[in-house]
């Protein structure tokens, strides 16, 4: 969003100072002024699309992490294999779900090589169930947060400061590593509940 907003600072103001000169008649003038508006907006709805394009609108249960995925690393030509509540992408806000099993060693095989391509199971939505099918599996994998804090001694400072924000005492909370595309190094702090409560930019994995 930043990008964009610099971006149209540059096709507004700036273009406006190197173009306008008194010395054009004022037909030129507002012809200049006309041709800036007209790249600004382009500018700005290309940004726009890019930052809409670009939203979390999936949090995906997957094996022993959380991941966040993109509106762009949807799979939308198989968004008909979902179930019928997971069908439609949220436009605000991110839904929780959970992964599949995998129904053969050949779609194991062909996964691992989708993976390879970057696109993981988390994008594929034939493989998305609601997020009450992986609930015991989180209870399973979750750690208590006071192992990350024993492993990660030089971020202590950084996970206290994520503690104080979920009003939750130490004891209280678990983690699970919070990954995306392009970040594996977060990690989402969890209620007893298995509610994501907080996050914090550090490494979840052993």
């Amino acid at each position: 969003f930043a990008i964009v907003l610099g971006v149209d600072l540059v096709c507004g103001p700036l273009l406006t100072l190197v173009l306008v000169s008194p010395k054009k008649s004022r037909r030129e003038r507002r012809l200049d002024l006309s041709l800036v508006a007209l790249i600004q907006l382009a500018a700005l709805s290309y940004g726009l699309w890019a930052v809409f394009s670009a939203r979390p609108v999936a949090l995906v249960f997957e094996v022993d992490r959380l991941v966040v995925v993109r509106a762009s690393e949807v799979q939308i030509d198989y968004l008909d294999q979902a179930p019928p509540e997971l069908r439609q992408l949220p436009w605000a806000g991110v839904r929780w779900m959970a992964l599949r099993q995998a129904h053969s060693a050949e779609e194991i095989v062909q996964s691992l090589d989708e993976s390879l391509q970057g696109v993981t199971p988390a994008m594929l939505p034939g493989w998305w169930r609601p997020f009450s099918e992986a609930r015991l599996a989180i209870d399973q994998r979750a750690k208590p947060l006071s192992y990350l804090l024993a492993m990660r001694p030089e971020q202590r400072g950084l996970l206290e400061s994520a503690v104080l924000t979920t009003g939750l005492p130490v004891n209280d909370l678990r983690y699970l590593p919070l990954t995306s595309a392009q970040q594996l190094d977060w990690v989402a702090l969890l209620d007893s509940s298995g509610k994501m409560v907080g996050h914090a930019p550090v490494d979840g994995f052993d």
